[in-house]
């Protein structure tokens, strides 16, 4: 499998009841090679329940879940690592 062309990076912290229209609205997009990074920072709403999920079910989502609250920044930063 080749490398994708663009990397899509979403951070989530207790975001759950807009993270599924969210993740639908990435997904339904016209372009089809990209990545799509969601990082969990500890939520605690089910949120990373739903992620979780949905990477189950397209391989273009990598779901990273974080134990403990890192913030955004720190979030964003992991994930361009």
């Amino acid at each position: 499998m080749s490398e994708p062309v663009v990397s899509v990076l979403m951070t989530v912290f207790n975001a759950g009841r807009f993270l599924d229209p969210s993740i639908r609205s990435i997904l339904n997009q016209t372009f089809r090679d990209f990545e799509f990074l969601i990082i969990d920072d500890a939520s605690t709403d089910g949120s990373a329940e739903i992620a979780e999920a949905w990477a189950g079910r397209d391989p273009r989502i990598r779901f990273i879940r974080n134990a403990g609250n890192k913030g955004q920044t720190t979030c964003l930063n992991q994930g361009l690592q």
